[in-house]
């Protein structure tokens, strides 16, 4: 494992292939575009722009992103046929670098059912696949094995042959169906790197049906992997793929113990993500790591007494680093302290401790703390507690304060 450190691991955004193609996901055309400019404004290395004989809108979105990419490589997607080969040719003619990953089949279960094949039948595509793609120009090859984790070894490094004959220059190695574990998954990825050798790259692309797709990833990475293929905000086939943003966040956070670069500008990445969230109206669960609205947020008393002498108590990452905003928030948990911070920023002094406490009791008997947020409120609040008898009930002094306000 050691040997595989200190290394540049490519980042391959396939949000507009694999995420894309998700149920209730699909985008315009304009749309397609436009994630792609913030995805190479993001760094990634390999931009997948599409499977372009799928659709026309495929065709002519993987031909605009292809010709206007600068610094990110266009990857188009193919099935082991001429006519998408030809067809992914076509639409990357414009590119000044240009990648095909071709897709074959790893297990029987897809050979038989999927296809009704017999192995020899898909070496044989295979092989044809990848002279047909070097006649149409390509030079940078990846060869896909589909449901990779669920093939038999022996079968697979006969693909592997197939690869290395043929001109293939990268081997991604999916987890399809999401059943693996990391340490299988690793496992699976390091038998491969053995076989194959260094100087060929070994592209790992993660499902999450297990919540295991960024993990596997990082196992895959560790175990000699050196591209990863991830999409923003992990939309993508069933539970979705490895997401690009939870993926960088581990990177970096953790680089002391993976020793792994990259070129993704980290504080870039919420906004790209928000974007394409926008576009396909994704309901971003609110605890999803890095994106998620609690993300970055904290309620509890407790910890927010800590954030508010020093942020790093509760959070060891910077919300600004992925471009976000950390918050403190009123709510039904909230403690004295988030009342008081938020007084003295609205410009409130000399708050006595008395009258703190008949706010705070105040405002937790009421069933909707969270608009407390509202600071205009929160201090119009304040004032009334203020000028109200101290031993008037809570329901009194507010509206003693209503009748001060309408006189």
């Amino acid at each position: 494992m050691d040997a595989y450190c200190n290394r540049h691991v490519n980042i391959f955004d396939t949000t507009l292939r694999d995420g894309e193609q998700a149920p209730g996901y699909s985008l315009t055309l304009d749309q397609k575009v436009e994630i792609a400019g913030l995805s190479e404004s993001l760094g990634v290395n390999t931009i997948e722009v599409g499977f372009p004989n799928s659709s026309p809108t495929d065709f002519e979105a993987a031909r605009q992103i292809s010709a206007f990419l600068t610094r990110a490589t266009p990857c188009v997607f193919a099935r082991a046929t001429e006519e998408d080969i030809k067809s992914g040719a076509k639409a990357t003619e414009k590119a000044t670098r240009r990648q095909i990953q071709i897709a074959t089949l790893g297990s029987d279960v897809h050979i038989q059912y999927k296809r009704n094949m017999t192995r020899q039948q898909v070496l044989d595509e295979a092989q044809k696949a990848l002279a047909m793609a070097k006649a149409h120009g390509f030079d940078d090859i990846s060869l896909a094995i589909e449901d990779a984790t669920r093939s038999d070894f022996d079968f697979l490094k006969q693909l592997l042959d197939v690869g290395l004959q043929g001109g293939a220059t990268a081997f991604a190695i999916p987890d399809t169906v999401g059943c693996c574990l990391p340490q299988e998954f690793g496992r699976l990825i390091g038998q491969v790197r053995a076989y194959v050798g260094r100087d060929i790259r070994i592209s790992v692309h993660c499902h999450n049906d297990l919540g295991m797709a960024v993990a596997n990833t990082l196992a895959g990475i560790e175990a000699g992997g050196d591209e990863v293929q991830v999409t923003m905000g992990g939309i993508g086939e069933r539970a979705g793929n490895a997401s690009i943003e939870e993926l960088v966040a581990i990177l970096n956070y953790k680089a002391s113990i993976l020793h792994c670069t990259h070129d993704i500008i980290q504080h870039r990445l919420y906004a790209a993500v928000t974007r394409l969230a926008e576009f396909v109206q994704l309901d971003v669960p609110p605890h999803k790591p890095i994106i998620g609205r609690n993300a970055f947020a904290t309620e509890a008393g407790m910890h927010q007494q800590g954030v508010m002498r020093c942020r790093f108590t509760y959070e060891f990452m910077r919300a600004e680093d992925f471009g976000a905003e950390s918050r403190t928030v009123v709510g039904r948990h909230s403690g004295r302290n988030i009342l008081r911070q938020r007084l003295i920023q609205s410009g409130v002094r000399n708050i006595s401790p008395s009258v703190l406490d008949r706010l705070y009791n105040q405002i937790m008997a009421e069933p909707h703390v969270e608009r407390y947020n509202d600071t205009q409120l929160l201090r119009q609040t304040y004032e009334s507690v203020v000028e109200a008898p101290a031993d008037a009930p809570a329901l009194i002094r507010t509206r003693h304060r209503e009748t001060q306000l309408a006189a």
